[in-house]
């Protein structure tokens, strides 16, 4: 069906122009003298598919400097509104703190909730246990009553884009303590991670 679409155009062309053993090699035909009228017509069909092949190439060449200029136009005009309830809240010099506190809370709560229109979350806040594909350790410190590896304190905040990490969450965690439970390891002697800057 797809194909009769694609033949028609040349199909009334080829009905309008002269047809048969007429077409001598004109300059419009493109056809050699002694060429057969079915060699003509397949130069005509093969010339009207490359032009048609090249329109294509140009147009998808077109569609995708649009994409790439105007791609993030959504999120864009998503965050807008955010930066507008910024600048209400910077124009407020008199506010109180608590008032502006609040104003800030309630337009980082409204970011958040369009970022996930958009498929981005946020790691859950100190989630237990150290993993490496979700935490980025910054400093691991001993502590007592918390298993080794668990989370103490988290320095940023990790996201997710549609389920796949985005970034890491920095995160401070417990030390393994050492095996013996003497405490009395030495320092450097691989037994006992010490802080890890970073």
């Amino acid at each position: 069906m797809e194909d009769r679409e694609k033949e028609s155009p040349l199909t009334e062309a080829m009905a309008e122009g002269p047809t048969g053993e007429d077409v001598e090699g004109g300059p419009a035909s493109g056809a050699e003298p002694g060429e057969t009228a079915d060699a003509a017509k397949l130069k005509e069909q093969l010339a009207y598919l490359a032009a048609e092949f090249e329109n294509f190439r140009k147009r998808v060449a077109r569609e995708r400097e649009a994409q790439a200029a105007f791609g993030n136009e959504q999120l864009l005009l998503a965050v807008l509104p955010f930066l507008d309830n910024l600048e209400r809240a910077m124009g407020q010099a008199g506010a109180s703190a608590k008032a502006l506190l609040s104003g800030v809370r309630m337009t980082h709560d409204q970011f958040l909730s369009e970022l996930r229109k958009f498929g981005l979350e946020q790691l859950p806040p100190q989630s237990g246990m150290f993993d490496p594909s979700l935490h980025e350790a910054i400093a691991i410190v001993p502590s007592a009553g918390k298993p080794g590896g668990a989370i103490l304190a988290e320095a940023r905040k990790g996201y997710l884009l549609h389920g796949r990490l985005l970034r890491p969450a920095q995160v401070t965690v417990a030390a393994v303590p050492p095996e013996d439970g003497g405490g009395d390891a030495p320092a450097g002697s691989g037994e006992r991670p010490g802080p890890v800057q970073g």
